[in-house]
């Protein structure tokens, strides 16, 4: 693996830890195959990382910010839940789909390593459903307490499901599914169907790192 350049020494050595966990799993992956990947001396990691559970926190903690970081961009506060809901999966879709890696670590190896880096995703689930839930509430629909919580549920089975089948890059084509899964117990199934089979716009996903 050749890093961009812009990236720092430490940065290579995140998206080392992110390439060979998508390649081996986190449980196979050592400290020298991550040196290797980034082109770093095991000297080098040791000045970042007491370890490869360290690292691999750092790697998520990395990910999250720059996922934020983009929706904040693609989806901005003060728009109508519906349209940064649209906008945010297409962007979050669209984010993984171009770092297969990254979308394995986040959703497969996270719970395998736990300590801080499964602290660090269910912090970031825990504002997914925050935002989910903030959805508005028309008058003739009544909405179960634990519809949001189900909605992302799904959402998570089937998009693991897709990375786990070696489909990541494919991400973006579930967008329609997933704002309506997400969207459906707030909004009613006709607003929600509405909503996810609006053609999406064309070349304005980015990879996060």
């Amino acid at each position: 693996m050749k890093p961009p350049a812009e990236h720092s020494e430490r940065e290579w050595v995140l998206l080392g830890m992110a390439e060979c966990c998508a390649e081996k799993s986190y449980e196979a992956t050592s400290i020298e195959d991550v040196c290797a990947a980034a082109g770093v001396a095991e000297t080098r990691f040791a000045e970042f990382f007491a370890d490869k559970d360290e690292c691999m926190g750092a790697a998520l903690e990395w990910l999250v910010a720059l996922a934020w970081r983009k929706l904040d961009e693609d989806a901005p506060a003060g728009k109508p839940w519906a349209e940064r809901l649209r906008a945010g999966v297409e962007s979050l879709l669209g984010a993984m789909g171009e770092r297969p890696a990254f979308a394995r670590l986040a959703l497969i190896e996270t719970p395998v390593a736990g300590g801080r880096a499964a602290i660090l995703r269910e912090s970031a689930r825990a504002s997914m459903l925050d935002f989910i839930e903030s959805a508005p509430r028309p008058a003739d629909i009544e909405v179960p307490a634990s519809a949001g919580r189900a909605a992302l549920a799904g959402v998570e089975a089937l998009v693991s499901g897709w990375v786990l089948r070696g489909n990541a890059e494919y991400l973006a084509e579930l967008a329609p599914e997933i704002v309506f899964m997400l969207a459906v117990p707030f909004l009613g199934r006709a607003e929600a169907s509405r909503l996810g089979s609006k053609p999406r716009k064309r070349g304005h996903l980015r990879a996060v790192a």
